[in-house]
């Protein structure tokens, strides 16, 4: 039997090969033998790891939204300024494009909410977490002096994730908005929300190049 150190290098291996493998042909789609094929495994040692493969799907989902939420809060502490934190958060929330590889792998896992219980806490939880970042740099601000808060700061925050959730989907689907006109949406929606104007501040990542003009 495999030491414990072993087997949970061992599940982390096949849990990454999950996630390649939900990338490339979609969560739908996915089975075992892709799973296993992208791991350079057999399909009976991934079922050794994960004797359900709608507990592997959990983990791939739960470890995604961490790496999610890491990354967005670590973005937002990178800068002192409230203006430019509030960007920050914008910038790492939005997919960056089409092939954003984390963004796609979190919107595969939208449709199971619907049906789900499990799928659909997980997906409560990412949300709420996303919405107490935003909330709680609102108030910071507010509370220093440098918003003018035209709506209670829990309300902005759910409609900036709302917002970030929306326009993300077209990015990612390829359909009528790009990542530089999301990030003018939003920047112009929290500016009316702040009342500064975040429009000017330049992108936080070098992941958004020049703005493009939206009309």
């Amino acid at each position: 039997m495999a030491r414990p150190k072993d087997q949970d290098h061992q599940r982390a291996h096949v849990t990454a090969a999950a996630r390649r493998a939900i990338i490339k042909h979609g969560l739908a789609h996915v089975r075992i033998r892709d799973i296993a094929d992208a791991a350079g495994l057999s399909p009976g040692t991934v079922t050794y790891y994960y004797r359900q493969l709608d507990d592997l799907f959990q983990q791939v989902y739960e470890d995604a939204a961490d790496r999610f939420h890491h990354q967005r809060a670590h973005a937002v502490e990178q800068h002192t300024d409230h203006a430019t934190k509030l960007a920050a958060a914008i910038d790492a929330g939005l997919p960056h494009g089409a092939d954003d590889e984390l963004c796609c792998l979190l919107y595969e896992f939208s449709p199971r909410a619907r049906r789900r219980p499990d799928h659909a806490a997980l997906r409560r939880s990412l949300y709420d977490r996303q919405a107490q970042l935003y909330e709680e740099l609102l108030d910071a601000g507010s509370d220093q002096g440098a918003f003018t808060l035209a709506l209670p700061a829990a309300e902005a925050a759910r409609n900036l994730v709302a917002l970030e959730d929306a326009y993300g989907y077209h990015i990612i689907a390829r359909t009528s908005v790009t990542p530089e006109q999301a990030r003018a949406y939003l920047l112009r929606y929290a500016s009316h929300t702040t009342g500064i104007d975040l429009t000017s501040v330049p992108a936080t990542t070098n992941d958004f190049f020049a703005t493009e003009t939206v009309t």
